[in-house]
């Protein structure tokens, strides 16, 4: 077995893997394969020549705790059946753990087929979720668009990104998007047959919406505004397609609260665990927190994957940045790399993670300390590759 990035010529292999391995739509591997697809983000097990399991690393950059990082969307893990239950994946993404450390990248995301074989890699729920589903009524009254309404067209793409970072700043962990990101965007809603409106007042962009129909279904991808209008008149222009539609599903933000304006909320909406995040090297990543005062603190993180990982961190507040060391000392709380991820995310917060178990806490102040360092965040994000 041999691990590496896979070759130039390897690309009708990865792709009948894929093709093999997933349900997707002809037309969407092609264009995956000739616009995200680049070897130098492809790594692949061979047998000889022959690709055995293989993986993508999508570069993005993420906004965590008010900065900036660099990360990679592990995507398309696939195994030829003969060669599951030999331990290829196992290898192949920690190599990919190696990799993102090597290019700094100190977090990984992913959006997994099944959450329980990733968790045992590292991996933790970091987002979810608030999805509405139910029928067009459930929308209330569709009511008169009072806003003007342009369609979504690649040329009014910086629209759009004006609304997305404003409406993002509220979030944590959202992708920051570039010109390709919001290009890929577009042609996978065009791929799927789906379609979107800008919404414009007083001359500025105050909201766009992103949708696809089938089978009378209503699917919103993304209902983006920057003034409570405009929610409003989005959501009416969804509920005006009710000739061609008989059931919405939006998948929203976790604080989303349109459930208070519905006509009967009862029914239509729950809870969706959705991203999965890792840490890939602690002393980088933990560096980029704020602590709420002062603080100095020992935490044991146990990482059964990754040796630089797992031992006892020194974590110490110097003017305002957060310095992290190795160290020898005995540790004042012990927690998973799984659960350390979702507070470094601030998904959950350590109170939270002590009630379940997920962090033992061997100094009564160090509860204090942990609470001023990790503090709870909203996590949003929409990409799914």
């Amino acid at each position: 077995m041999e691990i590496r990035f896979a070759g130039p010529d390897d690309v009708v292999q990865i792709k009948k893997l894929w093709e093999y391995c997933f349900d997707d739509s002809p037309e969407f591997v092609n264009w995956f394969f000739s616009r995200r697809y680049t070897s130098q983000n492809t790594l692949a097990v061979y047998d000889g020549g022959s690709v055995r399991c293989a993986l993508q690393l999508l570069p993005y950059e993420i906004m965590l705790r008010g900065h900036p990082v660099k990360t990679s969307y592990l995507v398309g893990l696939s195994t030829w059946p003969q060669y599951r239950g030999r331990g290829d994946a196992r290898a192949l993404i920690r190599y990919a753990l190696e990799v993102m450390r090597i290019r700094q990248e100190w977090v990984s995301i992913l959006l997994p087929f099944r959450y329980d074989f990733y968790r045992k890699h590292g991996w933790e729920i970091c987002y979810h979720h608030l999805v509405y589903s139910g029928d067009v009524e459930m929308l209330g009254p569709a009511g008169k668009i009072l806003d003007d309404i342009i369609p979504v067209e690649k040329g009014q793409i910086h629209l759009m990104n004006i609304c997305y970072q404003k409406f993002m700043e509220a979030y944590n962990g959202y992708v920051v998007r570039n010109e390709d990101d919001w290009d890929r965007l577009l042609d996978d809603l065009r791929i799927d047959g789906g379609t979107g409106y800008i919404a414009i007042k007083d001359s500025e962009a105050v909201g766009y919406v992103l949708f696809e129909i089938s089978n009378r279904q209503c699917k919103i991808r993304e209902l983006i505004y920057t003034r409570p209008e405009a929610k409003g008149t989005l959501m009416r222009l969804i509920a005006n397609h009710y000739s061609q539609v008989d059931s919405i599903v939006w998948n929203a933000p976790p604080d989303d609260i349109t459930y208070m304006d519905m006509p009967d909320p009862r029914g239509v909406m729950y809870k969706q665990p959705y991203v999965m995040g890792r840490i890939v090297d602690v002393r980088q990543a933990l560096r980029i927190l704020k602590p709420i005062r002062e603080v100095h603190l020992k935490i044991q993180v146990i990482d059964p994957v990754l040796e630089w990982n797992d031992g006892v961190f020194d974590l110490r507040d110097v003017g305002g940045t957060m310095e992290v060391s190795s160290c020898d000392a005995l540790p004042q709380a012990v927690v998973p790399v799984t659960t350390l991820a979702q507070l470094l995310w601030g998904y959950i917060t350590p109170a939270q993670a002590q009630k379940q178990g997920k962090l033992d806490v061997r100094d009564d102040r160090a509860i204090e300390h942990l609470e001023s360092i990790f503090t709870p965040t909203v996590n949003y994000v929409i990409e799914d590759y």
